[in-house]
């Protein structure tokens, strides 16, 4: 083969490598983390405002006295637009050796209405070197009907309607004796706190450390 043949030869196969590169998925050379997808209510509508969080989690070893590794972090988040989706893309950061997403802060999730959802392990997914596509429809909790139908009968600007959508139906309730005569008491162990009311009005409310509601009382205050 003469040297000018060689020379468009190498020309060729030079051409023909960068098309296959233009041509393939960003983050096909698994040098960023590309994630994209929606999340939905049990009956399929988009969930504006939502947190999709990214971990990644080094592995941690131990030899005899010595111990290293086992750091954690969140790497990125994004938050989901009117309808519902996300996207994250960041350059991966090779010193962490596994990832997941979370789809929620617990400062903001709505626990009232909603389940927590289960995080989602992508390091496997990841080493496909392609975009993924990660969808999650929540599940409603299963007291929210009940809550809903109270938040109607109270109205949801209520006093007690907004302890029902800021905590949920109380783990305990019942009359009790304040004061100034009878109230109605809703315990909240696991927030450590009670409220008032009287005549559907708030009636003040106390605060005690939190205990499980599986050890509360059958009666009277913690």
């Amino acid at each position: 083969m003469s040297g000018g043949a060689k020379v468009h030869g190498r020309a060729a196969a030079a051409f023909i490598a960068a098309a296959v590169l233009a041509a393939a998925p960003a983050g096909a050379d698994g040098r960023r983390i590309q994630v994209e997808g929606r999340l939905t209510d049990p009956d399929g509508n988009g969930l504006a405002g939502q947190a999709v969080r990214l971990f990644k989690t080094q592995r941690g070893f131990a030899v005899e006295r010595f111990a290293a590794g086992g750091k954690i972090g969140e790497a990125a988040r994004a938050e989901t637009d009117a309808n519902g989706y996300y996207r994250i893309d960041i350059p991966r950061d090779r010193s962490f050796d596994d990832f997941y997403l979370r789809f929620y802060d617990p400062q903001s999730f709505d626990q009232v209405r909603f389940l927590l959802p289960a995080d989602r392990e992508i390091t496997r997914d990841l080493k496909r070197g392609e975009p993924l596509r990660v969808d999650v429809a929540f599940r409603w909790h299963p007291q929210w009907a009940e809550v809903e139908r109270r938040l109607g009968a109270a109205g949801e600007d209520s006093p007690q309607g907004r302890v029902l959508r800021a905590l949920g139906i109380p783990e305990r309730e019942g009359l009790g004796e304040g004061p100034d005569g009878p109230r109605e008491e809703w315990w909240y162990y696991s927030h450590g706190v009670v409220y008032f009311f009287r005549d559907g009005r708030a009636a003040g409310f106390r605060r005690f450390d939190p205990v499980a509601a599986a050890s509360s009382p059958g009666g009277g205050a913690p």
